[in-house]
């Protein structure tokens, strides 16, 4: 039986507007791409090659695996519900709007902190440039970006795919860089063993996060059912591809200790090779990838606001949509928490805070195929098996183990926002669009 279309309430977006579908398949995977091609891989390899040492790539590899099985169930739901806040939407059209609206609340402050955290990696690189304080550079980024968020998808997109061009032939610089260095390490030397890998992987999971936010991209996409699925697979294997290979010429080129050492660790392996010039042009490099993950998280925690409060889980003046059809409450309000949140610390240990709460949804969104998929077949014919029930039970597996190796402090924050997102949603319970399926 094929799964089935839920009906959504519209959106509460004001008179005679509507958010606009500009995003074809090329815009979105390119969009995809630069979301998980973000500042994750640029200040994250360093600390995971302290944990993973030569076998960092396996670290990546693993990741990605984790990473294309949760993927997997958004690909399956975007056709299903094909609206914003997808979080909110897949687990409230399986246990109930309740789970739903604390699924989609612990995704919304990840986004924040993840913007956050962000930011502050470009301050850190803007002020290695120039004399500007790291709160004033993080602060004026939020507010120039979201700026651009407000002025529409499209030029959101236009500059995301720019930002996208220029970080990717960073990576891509990288690697050449450290071709000729291949080999010349073992790339199997663990220095904390294989626990080391899977903490790495933890931690490197930071750097994928982006395909999960597809489906904030549902309402400005054309045939989003069809669409956001082909370029959600083009983007994780891209990424994967790009990642990996990175991950071995940095390695190979300057050793797994200097790179776990630095603060700017591909900055160093271009240094290292080609002398300050490079340096200097990998730190610009850094910035446009900074940017770019800021800008695509802010539509992206934007987009959930707005679709949770389509749905009456959120007040109805975050789903306001303005004369640039963009929802420019939401935005405002992400704008704004994420430049409270920048007090927060260093980059590493925020990004285990995010990968830990995206981690928890993760599993839940796993768990609502499975169990949204179970309740409507009577009989598991091997097929259904292989399509609705493995997959999304080793992804939720799979996200379960890694967030064991995010550390008590991130683990307890994500269950700490978890329940009070269970117990505002006890006190609301009137969201629309996500409500049980009987």
């Amino acid at each position: 039986m094929p799964l089935e279309t839920t009906p959504i309430q519209p959106a509460a977006t004001g008179p005679g507007r509507t958010l606009h579908r500009r995003l074809g398949l090329q815009s979105a995977s390119l969009a995809g791409i630069g979301v998980i091609l973000g500042a994750g891989i640029y200040a994250l390899v360093g600390p995971a090659a302290g944990q993973a040492g030569g076998a960092i790539w396996l670290s990546f590899l693993v990741a990605a695996i984790i990473a294309g099985l949760t993927g997997y169930s958004y690909a399956r739901f975007v056709a299903i519900v094909p609206k914003n806040s997808p979080e909110f939407q897949y687990a409230g059209l399986a246990f109930g709007p309740t789970v739903g609206f604390a699924t989609g609340w612990v995704m919304v402050w990840s986004d924040l902190i993840a913007i956050a955290a962000v930011s502050i990696g470009f301050a850190g690189y803007l002020a290695h440039l120039l004399p500007v304080p790291v709160v004033v550079g993080a602060f004026s980024l939020v507010a120039l970006l979201s700026l651009i968020a407000y002025l529409g998808i499209g030029e959101s997109v236009g500059l995301v795919i720019l930002f996208t061009l220029v970080e990717v032939a960073g990576l891509l610089f990288i690697i050449a860089v450290g071709l000729p260095y291949w080999g010349d390490v073992d790339y199997l030397e663990m220095p904390r063993g294989i626990g080391g890998v899977w903490t790495a992987a933890a931690l490197i999971f930071f750097a994928y996060l982006g395909f999960d936010e597809f489906g904030n991209l549902a309402e400005e996409t054309r045939e989003p059912g069809r669409t956001l699925p082909r370029a959600l697979l083009i983007a994780m294997v891209v990424s994967t591809l790009i990642y990996v290979a990175v991950a071995f010429s940095a390695v190979s080129a300057v050793g797994w200790e200097a790179l776990s050492s630095s603060s700017a660790p591909l900055a160093q392996v271009a240094g290292t090779v080609l002398g300050p010039r490079a340096d200097m042009a990998l730190t610009l490099i850094a910035l446009a990838a900074t940017a770019n993950t800021v800008l695509l998280l802010m539509v992206a925690a934007s987009r959930s606001l707005y679709g949770m409060a389509s749905a009456g889980a959120l007040p109805g003046w975050l789903a306001r949509v303005g004369r640039r059809r963009t929802p420019w409450m939401a935005i405002g309000i992400t704008s704004l928490f994420a430049m409270a949140i920048t007090f927060v610390g260093s980059i590493e240990r925020v990004a285990q805070m995010t990968n830990a709460s995206v981690l928890l949804s993760f599993a839940v969104v796993n768990l609502a195929l499975f169990w949204w998929t179970a309740r409507r077949n009577e009989t598991w014919t091997p097929k259904r098996m292989l399509l609705g029930a493995l997959p999304p039970l080793a992804a939720t597996a799979t996200c379960l183990w890694l967030l064991v190796y995010t550390g008590t402090e991130a683990i307890l924050l994500s269950v700490g926002l978890g329940a009070l997102g269970l117990l505002i949603g006890l006190r609301l319970r009137k969201p629309q669009g996500a409500e049980r399926q009987g």
